[in-house]
């Protein structure tokens, strides 16, 4: 009771062993690009700190005055003689420049990499803090290994986040290792967080060694050994975060949860497992879209595994919808591609899937249903089987700034061909030509491209790929 008296009054007070966690989701940047999953994140793992006997401040969309002012607040609340365990958890954008890293509030401008000290919260600043604190163990865990949302700006530009010397006492956690950069997620969920908060909750009588070992290995497993989480620690005793009835003399001891009855979501999330389709994973979704985000985070994933084992298993080409189709030229091949949605024509302007091969900047496939468009796809088939030795896309509405920042660009796209290879790519977030990391693919008859994540526009939820070329 105390916990959520706490966390709904958004301080966090002393008591008799107390462990105390600052929890930060930043999703909805105002002048770079938005993220979908972090204000997940948070909310997953504040709910799992509080169910390990943590008292969580939790901030969601935090600007520069909020985040400075809560980590101030918290930095002393650390230096109580009571405080047992302290715990910072962050996910959002974060930067690397001359091995200091950085977070990066929703509200920060950056024009040049000289503003980023003065508009972003520096890590190791926040660390020194650390030096004076009365915890047993302080534990920092930071989901912000993506790529550099201001690239442009910098005169040099470093993949990830530097590694940093722990502070006595203090474990860190990074959601990939030094220099690489970690995948946002397709399933509301980043990989990292959705694993860690797994292995926390099941590792009853573990310690923390032994979860953050488990989160790792699952990561692994879920972004097929691309991400390997990483971690840095001076703490020199035993902590758990959850403790087993026969632990005798350890910290604190979380009380079981009250027994209730299960809720018809729970009851639909089992069945769903228990079958372990993919029309079950997607009815579970139609029905209880406004479920608790932990539900719909392990249920979005699973759908996403099950799509890319049948993908990679198939032999015929896709059975979708398609909305439209048309014989297109896409750079040094030809083949009809057909989309599975169109946005309809708007102000004399054209969306359909031949827009991808007709050198306009000014028009685009524009997907053309309700939502972010998470799930649609364009299916290129050839006359005879082709080798395909790249991929080349202009990614967004790329008709100007002000059009490419209000629609949604592709995050993530899934890519399957008639070979059964199968593989998700993270695109960039900007309106160049990028070339997609992907092997030379032999003897492809067809090739199909489908959205798995988006960030989204300022404006419009549409989401668009302007201009796709093979080689």
């Amino acid at each position: 009771m105390l916990a959520a008296l706490l966390t709904c009054s958004g301080t966090v007070e002393s008591f008799a062993a107390a462990r105390i966690a600052l929890v930060v989701g930043n999703s909805d940047y105002k002048n770079t690009s938005q993220l979908t999953n972090p204000k997940n994140d948070a909310a997953l793992m504040a709910g799992t700190l509080e169910q390990s006997g943590f008292a969580v401040t939790k901030l969601i969309d935090a600007d520069y005055r909020t985040m400075k002012k809560a980590l101030l607040d918290f930095g002393r609340q650390m230096r109580d003689e009571e405080t047992e365990a302290s715990l910072f958890y962050y996910a959002g954008h974060g930067v690397q420049i001359k091995g200091e890293n950085y977070l990066v509030p929703v509200d920060a401008t950056i024009t040049s990499e000289d503003e980023v000290d003065l508009e972003t919260i520096n890590v190791n600043s926040f660390l020194q803090v650390m030096n004076s604190s009365q915890s047993r163990i302080n534990i920092v865990i930071l989901d912000a290994c993506r790529n550099n949302p201001f690239a442009r700006s910098f005169r040099a530009v470093s993949r990830g986040l530097a590694p940093v010397q722990a502070p006595k006492g203090t474990w860190i956690a990074y959601a990939t290792a030094p220099g690489d950069v970690a995948s946002d997620g397709s399933g509301g969920n980043s990989p990292y967080t959705l694993s860690l908060t797994q292995a926390i909750n099941e590792g009853a009588g573990e310690p923390i060694e032994t979860v953050f070992k488990r989160a790792r290995q699952r990561v692994l497993q879920l972004t097929e050994e691309e991400q390997v989480p990483w971690e840095t620690s001076s703490i020199t005793g035993d902590f758990y975060f959850r403790q087993d009835a026969s632990d005798q003399g350890r910290q604190q001891v979380v009380p079981a949860a009250p027994q209730v009855s299960e809720s018809p979501v729970s009851q639909a999330f089992e069945a769903a497992r228990r079958e372990g389709s993919q029309a079950a994973w997607s009815a579970f979704l139609s029905r209880f879209p406004d479920a608790d985000v932990s539900y719909l985070s392990r249920a979005n994933d699973a759908l996403f595994k099950l799509k890319l084992a049948a993908l990679s298993k198939a032999a015929t080409k896709p059975d979708r919808p398609f909305a439209s189709c048309a014989y297109a030229t896409l750079g040094t091949l030809s083949g009809e591609l057909c989309a599975t949605s169109v946005l309809d024509p708007q102000y004399g302007n054209r969306y359909g899937g031949v827009n991808l091969g007709d050198n306009q900047l000014r028009t685009a496939w524009v997907e053309g249903v309700a939502g972010d468009g998470i799930g649609q796809s364009v299916l290129i088939s050839f006359d005879s089987p082709k080798t395909i030795n790249g991929i080349r896309l202009v990614n967004g509405y790329a008709k100007n700034g002000d059009i490419f920042a209000k629609n949604g660009r592709v995050r993530e796209l899934l890519v399957a061909t008639s070979s059964g290879y199968s593989q998700t790519i993270t695109l960039h977030d900007n309106s160049d030509w990028q070339r997609l990391d992907l092997p030379p693919l032999n003897d492809v008859s067809w090739i199909m491209l489908e959205i798995g994540s988006v960030y989204r526009g300022s404006k419009y939820k549409d989401t668009a790929i302007s201009e796709l070329r093979f080689e």
